[in-house]
């Protein structure tokens, strides 16, 4: 059945998942390549797909296509919408030339300026393998991998090595941007912090209980807006391995604003410290 994107995203995209969103879109905006570019992201998707590709690769052919308008592909590519399949096998849409061991498919758009420029398509061995959250994962990628494939396409046109430089470097920013604008939405009070503790963002939701706009705390040293216990408890995450959420007590003042509580921290990046991390406020 076709299934509208939902615009903006809700909120029950985590942290987890934007990150691994965002190490996606860096390995798209590392090359203006297009070949290059797909197969990147497919590897790059893999890991956290759920399911083991070999069981998949052996039953279809080196080479393997199929007619733009065929099957379930067909449907998200004609119709520009994504289209998810609970349950292949009582789906009139579905198609395969080969034998496969799918049950459930999810076929989600890369769409260009409202053209269809690649059908992203996972399958799965089980029935109803795909959760509303997976869906919505992969349909924030797709809107943001849009941007990589438009900057791949046009890169034929800059004759100059210096002006391919230019359009990578700006691919980029745009992918570390889009951690910010994604988590801009969302109902959870949610900071960045840089590799210096400075704020680098605070989200729509923080800004309201602390009354504050972005513009107002962006630059200022996280440690401004604690107390002294609050100091040494964010010392005492700070140090800790990045490749651990940690969960931190926080008191976070400004004027006469409070936004207290229990907070995780995730690392953007994964490397030791200093890194930048997200704090988030937990429900």
């Amino acid at each position: 059945m076709p299934r509208t994107p939902s615009k903006p995203p809700q909120s029950r995209i985590g942290i987890p998942s934007l990150r691994r969103i965002l190490r996606i879109l860096r390995v798209a905006t590392s090359t203006l390549d297009p070949k290059v570019l797909f197969r990147g992201v497919v590897d790059a998707i893999q890991p956290i797909a759920g399911e083991d590709p070999e069981i998949f690769v052996e039953k279809y052919p080196g080479g393997y296509t199929q007619s733009l308008d065929a099957g379930l592909l067909g449907q998200a590519w004609k119709t520009r919408r994504t289209y998810l399949s609970k349950d292949v096998l009582n789906d009139l849409h579905y198609h395969s030339a080969v034998y496969t061991v799918t049950r459930s498919e999810l076929c989600v758009p890369i769409r260009v300026d409202e053209e269809v420029m690649a059908v992203m398509n996972f399958e799965s061995r089980r029935k109803n393998a795909f959760p509303p959250e997976d869906v919505e994962f992969f349909e924030i990628l797709a809107d943001q991998l849009a941007n990589a494939v438009h900057n791949s396409m046009v890169h034929d046109r800059l004759a100059a090595p210096g002006n391919r430089a230019s359009v990578l470097t700006n691919a980029g920013t745009a992918a570390e941007n889009t951690l910010r604008d994604v988590v801009d939405t969302l109902k959870t009070p949610i900071l960045k912090v840089d590799v210096g503790d400075r704020i680098a963002f605070v989200n729509r939701s923080a800004c309201e209980i602390l009354g504050v706009k972005n513009a107002e705390l962006e630059g200022k040293p996280l440690a401004d807006l604690m107390d002294a216990a609050s100091r040494a408890r964010w010392e005492s995450v700070r140090g800790s391995s990045p490749a651990k959420r940690q969960e931190v007590s926080l008191t976070l003042k400004w004027r006469d604003r409070v936004l207290d509580g229990a907070w995780q921290a995730f690392p953007v990046e994964e490397e030791r410290p200093p890194f930048p991390f997200l704090l988030k406020r937990l429900e």
